[in-house]
Formats: structure tokens, sequence, C-alpha cells
């Protein structure tokens, strides 16, 4: 009883999907689980609650949440056992990848100046960023979804999230010319330190095989980036799929 109560409670504080967003059902869902583990609302081997729970969490068909839950088995975030239901797999091994947060963005990737906005929102934040970013209930955070493109390709697809009251007015902003930093930095007087960033691999599902002009199932770097202000205070989140056939990462020990 107090583990299938224990399962409600976190299904209770999933937000909902929005039905008038252009992003797909599926890949909200998808993306909302995949936060929910990961912040640690469901551990390792924890059972995500069923199918028909889900449905009526979301309001919306089996059909779009066998969907969600496909695409984050292919990632390696849950696993399905035959006549039990959807568990959250063990994590991944991590390791460092880069060990500096100045020589990344001095000698970090070099994307093309110019990039798509896909979508810049203000919104009241969803439950599982609000306790990363430590808010209040209902306090408003800025949604920023851009393409980054390399020589003309598109490579990257980035959602970014910020706190409003580090950036108020955002999306009066021009986010198409600048990178996030220089913007950031020259728009608000906002300085990042430091980051913290997880990569594991990923596959293309049809949202962000269109976003990036791909082929769904195409291999994918899903990259997580949690980034600091002067306080430690946490002022980005953000969220990238990057190609896994235009980039590659080299590792530098000292």
């Amino acid at each position: 009883m107090a583990e299938a109560a224990q399962k409600l409670k976190a299904l209770a504080d999933l937000s909902p999907v929005e039905p008038a967003d252009v992003i797909p059902l599926y890949h909200q869902i998808k993306e909302s689980l995949a936060l929910h583990i990961t912040s640690g609302r469901w551990r390792s081997g924890e059972e995500l609650p069923s199918e028909a729970e889900l449905c009526r969490h979301y309001g919306v068909s089996r059909g779009t949440i066998r969907r969600a839950l496909s695409d984050l088995a292919q990632q390696g975030i849950v696993h399905s056992r035959q006549g039990r239901g959807t568990f959250v797999s063990r994590p991944k091994f991590e390791g460092s990848i880069l060990g500096s947060y100045r020589l990344f963005r001095e000698k970090g990737l070099k994307h093309d100046q110019t990039s798509i906005v896909r979508r810049c929102e203000r919104r009241t934040v969803r439950e599982e960023l609000r306790k990363k970013f430590d808010l209040p209930k209902g306090a408003k955070v800025y949604e920023v979804e851009r393409v980054q493109f390399m020589e003309g390709v598109p490579v990257t697809l980035h959602t970014s999230v910020f706190p409003a009251d580090l950036v108020e007015g955002l999306d009066k902003v021009d986010l198409s010319q600048r990178t996030i930093y220089e913007m950031l930095e020259q728009s608000f007087n906002l300085f990042l330190v430091r980051a913290e960033e997880t990569l594991e691999p990923a596959v293309a599902d049809d949202y962000v095989a269109d976003a990036l002009s791909i082929a769904g199932g195409t291999p994918l770097f899903s990259v997580e980036r949690h980034s600091f202000t002067h306080g430690d205070r946490l002022a980005e989140y953000r969220h990238s799929y990057m190609r896994g056939d235009r980039y590659k990462y080299r590792i530098e020990f000292r």
C-alpha cells in the first residue's frame, strides 16, 4: 500500500501536457518522464505508473503513452518486463569530459552565428524543474527552443530554461544572431561561471528528427547541462539533442 501511494504521489507531481503547443504530446510526455526520473522522483528499479494511469493523468490515448515509453526505452532510461510493467533502468556510468568551463566556452564547438528560434515562452515553471531551480510554486520561467547550425546544416536542438527574474523580457530579445552566453551577458548582465554536463547516446524521435532534418531513429547525443551564476545559483537548465553523425567529443587529460 505504501509503495502504491508513493507511486501515485510521484504521478501527481508530473506536469500536464499542453495540447495547444506545437510540440507533439508523445514528445512532451517523454521529456517530462525523463526529467522526472533524472531528478530522482523515481529511482533505479522502481516501477512507473501503469499505462492506464498515465493515460488518465495526461488525458491522452494509450498509443501516445506507448510511443513515449518506447522512446524512453530506446534511450535506455526505462525497460519493460513482460506482464509486470515499466521500470526505471539502472543509471549509466558517468565520467568527466571537460574539466574547465572557461576552456569549453573559449574552445568549444563552433556553431554558425545564426540560429533558428522555434519558440520563446514565458510560462509557469514545470514542477520537475521548479525543484531544480529551487523556485516557489507558481514562479515564472522562460523556455527557449533553438536549432543551431554548422556550415548551414542543422546539428543541434537546444531547449533552455531560465528563471524569469534573471532574464525578464527575454521574449523581446533577438536570440537568433548571438550565442546564449553572449545574449545573457550583453542584455542581462548575467554571467555563467560554471556548468555541470552529462552526455549519453539517444536516437531521434519524429519531433527531433523534423527539427534537425534527419530520419527518425538517427543516433544522437543527448546532453543535459546545468549552468550556474555567481553565488552558485542555477541560472540555466538545458537539454540538447546533437547529431551523432556531425559531432564527436575529444577528451583531454592533464
